[in-house]
């Protein structure tokens, strides 16, 4: 993982919660953690509908 360092402003209540949430020991340590986390279930999401392929539906009922 690569760090760079960024001059951003953040919403410093969604941080608190986040740290308290996550009981980190500082924000960097909780920013850090959300965005892995939210890469990792990004990346999974890709690899989810790459392999998903198609549904054929056909009705069992007639209405």
């Amino acid at each position: 993982m690569a760090l760079v360092k960024k001059t951003i402003e953040l919403d410093q209540d969604a941080i608190n919660r986040i740290k308290i949430a996550l009981n980190a020991k500082t924000e960097k340590e909780a920013i850090n953690t959300v965005l892995k986390q939210f890469d990792t279930d990004i990346r999974l999401a890709e690899i989810t509908f790459q392999n998903a392929g198609t549904f054929d539906y056909e009705a069992v009922f007639e209405d």
